[in-house]
């Protein structure tokens, strides 16, 4: 698989653990990822400095897609029909506004019926 895709924060937290099939997955994709995942990801409490540094790494070499005005609309409507997590929906819409895969490890997204979904299981 080469191209691109979008990575949602399940999939890079597995990748910065080290499970291999998240480190897979993305070899030779340029990895796109929602603003959202940027904010989850460099917001957790316990990250040190060091931990902090190569996150912000990796995602100065990934495209940072911004909240618009439509993927804004997107994720209200699925939100409103699918019960997803507010993160979750604006990360689907996101997908689906850019036209990439989202790539998760997360199984709340199969709910999604129009989403291009790559699920990975570890």
């Amino acid at each position: 698989m080469s191209g691109n895709i979008l990575a949602d924060t399940s999939l890079l937290v597995n990748f910065f653990n080290g499970v291999e099939i998240a480190n897979k997955v993305m070899e030779g994709q340029h990895i796109w990822v929602s603003c959202i995942t940027e904010i989850e990801l460099l917001s957790y409490s316990n990250l040190s400095e060091d931990e902090e540094k190569l996150i912000q790494s990796f995602l100065d070499k990934c495209s940072i897609v911004e909240l618009s005005p439509a993927i804004r609309k997107v994720a209200i409507d699925i939100r409103k029909t699918q019960n997803l997590k507010v993160p979750d929906s604006i990360i689907a819409a996101t997908s689906e506004h850019i036209g990439f895969p989202l790539v998760t490890m997360d199984s709340d997204f199969e709910k999604l019926p129009d989403i291009d979904l790559i699920l990975l299981e570890y």
